[in-house]
């Protein structure tokens, strides 16, 4: 053999077919992009916002959010048991061992339970007495959620005294 060295075309390289096939492929790629970026998108979704409302849980307290309650229209002393819950007084729920307290649509065991109070859970008397099933039944409100009410037995209610910090 000679000493002469072999050496790819240049043609061989940029040939005709090789280019063409090249910008197709090129010409491929850029359109599939903009076809996933454009039509890949959901517009409604990506205009949706999202609200969330984060609601605090109930919390043990023994004094609630106002000390010196307006007296309503129907406070009256008649309406004030011999265990100082009365109309426009605060109550704290007692006794129940953990099981909670229910409370009733209306006074009496037969009334249907609208949810269960905890223990040492605050309410607003707004209701009662009425005498029923053997229990006296007040009629109370979570002074945090207006939602939060129903008919109690007093037996498992303990009145709350506020002390003057003055």
């Amino acid at each position: 053999m000679s000493g002469k060295i072999n050496k790819i075309p240049s043609l061989l390289l940029f040939n005709p077919v090789t280019l063409v096939t090249t910008l197709i492929l090129l010409i491929g790629m850029v359109v599939t992009g903009l076809v996933v970026l454009f039509l890949g998108r959901d517009p409604a979704a990506a205009s949706t916002t999202t609200i969330v409302t984060k609601i605090a849980a109930p919390t043990l307290t023994s004094k609630p959010l106002d000390p010196t309650p307006s007296p309503s229209a129907t406070s009256t002393t008649d309406n004030v048991s011999e265990g100082g819950i009365g109309v426009g007084s605060y109550v704290q729920v007692v006794g129940t061992d953990g099981a909670g307290l229910r409370m009733r649509s209306e006074p009496g065991l037969d009334g249907d339970v609208n949810f269960t109070a905890l223990d040492s859970e605050v309410f607003l008397v707004i209701g009662g007495p009425a005498k029923a099933d053997g229990y006296t039944w007040w009629r109370l409100e979570a002074p945090y959620d207006a939602t939060r009410s129903g008919w109690s037995a007093g037996d498992f209610l303990s009145p709350i005294d506020f002390e003057d910090n003055d």
